[in-house]
């Protein structure tokens, strides 16, 4: 559907795309298919060989081995053209955003936002509200320096009740999550391999923003790569949806373009835990 996926990216601010992919797909396919062609013709030449040997026909058994050996070159040249245009469909296919749907309202900037709904009111308080790390009872147990020491910026050792109220904070959030959502908790591993990454489209738009060990592994940002690659590859029974899990985890971020006022504290840290919720459903189901 080359016109609607280029007017939902239009809806994106962004130029159409389709005639470039679908040329780019045209060309790997007539690769692959020159190629498939030029084994067929080997493969032929090949058999005919040996016969033209058993009949003594030296001059045809020179010419379906010279032609053999031709057609193994062009086959080989084929096969690597058809490996690079595959290579190149595929990378522009990977930064290729969503598209919207239908309901999403068109906007360029946050004033375009459309309000759904509003719950409770503004607080007015009666005093100047202190930063989370201002708070006297919070100062003795929130020590940045230390962390600092022992990690650079944007971390944070945790002690006494403060990490009692953040253990509880994550407790309450999966027991409201199993018991009046009705998810189930799930442990995953928080190293991840890059076809995990790309699964949820963290790669390889925000390469940058994660964390990659030296053996390939990358550290999840979110536990939402594992909970939805737990079905990837696989075929589920639509009786058996939705699936819904939640998870809490350590997550990973280098945070590489955040700056200012919003870093402060225990916000953008680069070491950071959250409890994340993941529904595997059908399209039709979705929305709701």
């Amino acid at each position: 559907n080359p016109a609607a996926f280029d007017a939902a990216l239009a809806r994106r601010g962004l130029a159409p795309l389709s005639s470039d992919l679908l040329a780019l797909d045209e060309a790997r396919r007539a690769r692959i298919l020159a190629a498939e062609t030029a084994t067929a013709e080997q493969n032929r030449a090949s058999k005919e060989v040996g016969a033209a040997k058993a009949r003594g026909d030296d001059a045809e058994f020179d010419r379906l081995r010279a032609l053999v050996a031709d057609k193994k070159a062009e086959i080989a040249q084929l096969t690597t053209e058809a490996a690079d245009e595959d290579a190149r469909l595929k990378a522009a296919l990977e930064v290729i955003p969503n598209l919207p749907l239908d309901q999403v309202p068109d906007g360029r900037t946050e004033n375009d936002n459309v309000e759904v709904r509003r719950w409770g009111s503004p607080r007015n308080f009666d005093f100047t509200p202190l930063e989370h790390f201002d708070i006297p009872g919070v100062k003795p147990g929130m020590d940045f320096e230390t962390a600092a020491k022992l990690s650079g910026a944007r971390f944070v050792v945790l002690k006494g009740a403060v990490i009692r109220v953040h253990r509880a904070l994550a407790q309450f959030m999966l027991d409201t999550h199993i018991t009046e959502h009705g998810l189930q908790e799930t442990w995953t591993p928080v190293l991840v391999k890059s076809e995990a990454m790309y699964g949820t489209g963290n790669l390889p738009k925000f390469a940058e923003d994660s964390y990659q060990t030296t053996n390939g592994w990358w550290l999840v940002p979110t536990s939402e790569v594992t909970l939805t690659n737990i079905v990837a590859g696989e075929i589920l029974d639509e009786s058996a949806l939705p699936l819904r899990m939640t998870a809490h985890t350590q997550c990973f971020r280098s945070e590489a373009g955040s700056a200012g006022k919003d870093t402060t504290g225990m916000l953008r840290q680069h070491q950071f835990e959250k409890v994340e919720m993941v529904t595997i459903c059908t399209p039709e189901t979705a929305l709701a």
